[in-house]
């Protein structure tokens, strides 16, 4: 599997993969990132960094140069990670899922991964301002309350269970950075 940015063209995938997971959740669909309002109105797409996984087969060796270039696998999953700043921290919080039949096979880990990694680079921009206010930086993941690899995850991402109101069906997760 390989992570890469999201593509315009990608849209009526990610509709479809939050579909899949309100169904097999048990989540809001109302509560999802309205990706289809991005393909009338492109400037949504600020308010989000987004990143697919694809289900690349690595196997699939064209010579020693490894695949193909152009040549990609289909979108399994995403995560977007949006910016948010309240009166008591600044919050990156992790939006996404992945098809239910690419599960357990550590495509979320490695999203969540990519989610932090990112949160760690665009916070460097404001990390010293934080300090100064006193205001931590986190790392948040809405995860699915009755997917049990759910909770697994987010331990092996260092992430604890916070005690908010968030989504139906959907459990929040947080690590300071």
């Amino acid at each position: 599997m390989r992570i890469r940015n999201f593509r315009q063209g990608d849209i009526p995938i990610l509709f479809d993969l939050q579909q899949l997971a309100a169904e097999t959740d048990g989540f809001a669909v109302n509560e999802m990132i309205d990706f289809m309002a991005w393909s009338t109105q492109p400037e949504l797409e600020s308010t989000y960094s987004v990143f697919v996984i694809t289900d690349d087969d690595e196997t699939n060796e064209w010579g020693q140069a490894g695949t193909l270039e152009g040549v990609e696998g289909e979108v399994v999953g995403f995560t977007a990670v949006s910016l948010d700043q309240d009166t008591r921290a600044y919050h990156f919080l992790c939006k996404g899922t992945v098809h239910p039949q690419h599960r357990r096979r550590n495509a979320g880990r490695a999203l969540l991964i990519c989610a932090l990694n990112h949160a760690r680079i665009v916070s460097a921009e404001f990390e010293f301002e934080a300090e100064q206010e006193g205001q931590p930086i986190f790392l948040e993941a809405l995860l699915p309350l009755h997917d049990p690899a759910a909770s697994h995850l987010a331990r092996k991402c260092e992430m604890q269970p916070v005690d908010e109101v968030v989504t139906e069906g959907m459990k929040l997760y947080r690590r300071e950075l």
